[in-house]
């Protein structure tokens, strides 16, 4: 549920539904937000990794660093069933992984947009949330990634069918009442 507006909020169930594509499990999925939010956890655990870029990690960390492509995404809504995003390509970065942050069903935190993170796709069960996002804070959210190309960077999201929607909501609800 989505006012449109800039400065609205947004209310969003996020579902991680094992198991997974051989492209879903090599996606990194690192990146951080246009928006901070709250989340809930409805059902199974949110594993999720902490990152820091180089400049702003701990100079005296043991922990590795990794260089990564950075992009910097921004969604641009085109019709009524697809949505086009872009990823403008910025240049090498260096992340840092600053620790690991463990969400227990019925758990509920507030995460800043800034911050870099991803989060681990549960192998066993359903994990699903509900997130209150608050309002934009930029127009752009940054993603980091190894694999994604420099160039030729606009990817197209389909939206679910009725039918296909219909299935993830009662998958969800059948988790949430088995919980």
């Amino acid at each position: 549920m989505d006012t449109g507006a800039q400065l609205g909020y947004r209310l969003t169930l996020h579902a991680w539904c094992p198991p997974y594509t051989e492209k879903e499990l090599k996606d990194e999925l690192i990146h951080d937000h246009r928006f901070s939010f709250w989340s809930t956890i409805l059902t199974g655990r949110l594993v999720s990794q902490n990152f820091a870029r180089g400049e702003n990690a701990d100079a005296s960390s043991t922990l590795p660093r990794v260089d990564f492509q950075q992009y910097r995404y921004v969604p641009e809504k085109q019709g009524t069933s697809t949505t086009s995003n872009f990823y403008e390509f910025i240049g090498e970065t260096e992340l840092e992984v600053t620790g690991e942050t463990v969400e227990e069903q019925g758990n509920a935190y507030h995460l800043k947009y800034h911050r870099i993170h991803r989060v681990v796709l549960p192998r066993e069960s359903m994990t699903c949330t509900l997130v209150l996002r608050g309002p934009r804070e930029r127009n752009f959210s940054n993603v980091y990634n190894t694999a994604y190309p420099n160039t030729d960077t606009s990817n197209g999201n389909v939206m679910f069918s009725r039918e296909e929607l219909a299935g993830k909501f009662a998958g969800i609800l059948a988790n949430v009442n088995g919980a």
